[in-house]
C-alpha cells in the first residue's frame, strides 16, 4: 500500500503538471517512478501476495517454503527501492546506469522466479474442483516472469547496440500493448480467482466452463501476440488491433462464463439475505459489473488508438493512450482489489470485516475521478500535439475546466484510497 500511495501521489502530480502547474525540478524527476511504484511496486508485491494466500486455501495445504517466499520478497523490494534510487542518480552514475540497472533487474526476476516456482509447485496438487482457475493463475505468474525476462534482455540489448551508453535511445520505450501487457498479469490473477469464488457467491452456481475455456485460449493468444510484439521490436497496426480484439473476445467470454453482468436467478438470494450479508452482496454485485464495464471500455479505447496509428494527432493519441491505462489499471484492477482486499482479509489478521462500515464512496471517487479524467482527454485530444495543446485553447472556461479536470482526477484516486484505508479499519472488529 505505501508503494501505491506515493505512486498515485506522483501520478496526480504530473499530470497537474500537463497543465503548465510548476513542481520542483527535483520532484519532476519523480514522474518516470509512477509507472515503476504501481507496477513493478505495488501490483507485483500485492499478486505475490495473493498468490501465496490464495492457492494453497484453494488447495487445503500449507505453503510448502515460508522462509523462500521472504526472500523472494527481499529481493523483489529491495530491487525496488534500488530501482527508485538509481533513477533519481541517473547523471551522476553515467555509463555505470545500465551496468546497475541489470543487476536490479536481475535480483527482481530472481525474487519472481522464487515466487513462480512455489506456485508451479502447488499448482501441481489437483484441486478438487474448477481445475480451469488454476489455468488463468499458472498463465498470470507465467506473465508475470516473462515480463520481467523480457525487460531485462531489452537492457542487455542497449548496451551492447550503441557506443555512447547516455544516449536517449536507451530509453525504453512504451507503447499502449506494452502497459496492457504489464497489466495483464493482474487481469489474469484477478480472472483466476473470481472464476473459482464470484459465481458460487453471486448465486450458489458453477460457472460456465465452456466458455470460461474459451477466454483462456483467448487471452493466452493476447499474451503470446503481445510478447511477439515487444521481442520483435514491431509496433505494426495489425499486431495491435489483434492483441487488443483478443483482448476484449476473452473479456466478454469471462464475463459471461461467470455471469458478472447477470443471467441467473438471484430473487432468492435477494429475498433471504438480511444486514451484513444483503450489504456485502449488494457491493459485490456493483463492483463486479462497474469493474468490467470500465475494463470493457478501456479495451475499447485501446482499440481506438490503434485505428488512429499513425495519424499525426499527437494530443489525440495521447489523450486515449492515457484513458486506456487508466480505465483498466483503476477502473478494473483498482476497484477489484477494494472488493476482494475486505474478503481476503479477516484470515490473515484474524479479524471481521463488517461492510456496512466500508460504504460506497471509495467507489464513487474512483469512477468520479476516471469520469472527470474522461472529459479532459476529450478536450485534450481536440488539440494538436501535447506540448502546444494548452496555447490552442481558446476560450479561457475550457482551459479551466481541463486543468481542474486533470488535475483533480489524479487526487480524488489518492482521496478514495485514503478513505478506502480508513474506513476498512474502521470496520475490523
Amino acid at each position: 500500500m505505501i508503494f501505491l500511495f506515493i505512486g498515485s501521489f506522483i501520478g496526480a502530480v504530473w499530470m497537474m503538471t500537463i497543465f503548465n502547474a510548476g513542481v520542483p525540478s527535483w520532484f519532476g524527476q519523480l514522474f518516470q517512478q509512477h509507472r515503476i511504484l504501481q507496477i513493478d511496486g505495488f501490483l507485483t508485491l500485492l499478486i505475490m501476495g495473493v498468490g501465496y494466500m490464495i492457492v494453497p486455501r484453494f488447495r487445503n495445504v500449507p505453503l510448502p517454503t515460508v522462509k523462500y517466499a521472504y526472500l523472494s520478497f527481499f529481493l523483489v523490494i529491495i530491487s525496488l527501492v534500488s530501482h527508485v534510487v538509481t533513477l533519481l542518480q541517473f547523471s551522476i552514475l553515467g555509463d555505470k546506469f545500465f551496468l546497475i540497472m541489470i543487476v536490479i533487474t536481475t535480483l527482481r526476476v530472481s525474487g519472481i522466479s522464487i515466487f513462480v516456482t512455489i506456485v508451479f509447485l502447488m499448482l501441481k496438487i489437483k484441486p478438487k474442483r474448477l481445475r480451469l482457475s488454476d489455468y488463468f493463475i499458472a498463465l498470470s505468474v507465467a506473465t508475470l516472469v516473462t515480463m520481467n525476462i523480457v525487460e531485462l534482455a531489452q537492457m542487455l540489448d542497449v548496451i551492447y547496440s550503441v557506443d555512447d551508453p547516455l544516449e536517449p535511445r536507451l530509453t525504453i520505450a512504451y507503447t499502449l500493448s506494452h502497459i496492457e501487457l504489464w497489466l495483464l498479469f493482474p487481469i489474469i490473477m484477478v480472472f483466476g480467482i473470481e472464476y473459482k469464488t464470484l459465481p458460487s457467491f453471486l448465486g450458489f452456481i458453477r460457472p460456465r466452463s465452456t466458455i470460461g475455456l474459451c477466454s483462456f485460449i483467448l487471452i493466452s493468444s493476447c499474451v503470446i501476440t503481445g510478447s511477439l510484439g515487444i521481442l520483435l521490436d514491431v509496433e505494426l497496426l495489425m499486431l495491435q488491433l489483434v492483441f487488443n480484439i483478443l483482448f476484449l473476445t476473452s473479456v466478454i467470454a469471462f464475463t459471461l462464463s461467470i455471469y458478472a453482468f447477470g443471467g441467473f436467478d438471484n430473487s432468492d438470494i435477494i429475498r433471504l439475505v438480511r444486514g451484513e450479508k444483503k450489504v456485502r452482496y449488494n457491493l459485490t454485485v456493483l463492483h463486479v459489473k462497474i469493474s468490467f464495464s470500465l475494463l470493457l471500455f478501456g479495451i475499447l479505447t485501446a482499440i481506438l488508438y490503434g485505428i488512429t496509428y499513425g495519424e499525426d494527432r499527437e494530443a489525440y493519441r495521447f489523450a486515449l493512450y492515457d484513458l486506456a491505462i487508466h480505465t483498466i489499471a483503476i477502473g478494473f484492477i483498482g476497484i477489484t482489489i477494494s472488493l476482494y482486499l475486505p474478503l481476503m482479509l479477516p484470515p490473515i489478521i484474524g479479524k471481521t470485516v463488517q461492510f456496512t462500515n466500508l460504504g460506497k464512496l471509495p467507489l464513487l471517487l474512483i469512477v468520479l475521478s476516471l469520469g472527470l479524467r474522461a472529459i479532459a482527454d476529450l478536450i485534450l485530444a481536440q488539440g494538436g500535439s501535447v506540448p502546444d495543446f494548452v496555447s490552442q485553447i481558446s476560450s479561457p472556461l475550457a482551459y479551466k475546466l481541463l486543468y481542474l479536470s486533470f488535475g483533480l482526477s489524479g487526487w480524488l484516486v489518492v482521496i478514495a484510497l485514503v478513505v478506502f484505508v480508513i474506513a476498512l479499519h474502521k470496520s475490523m472488529k
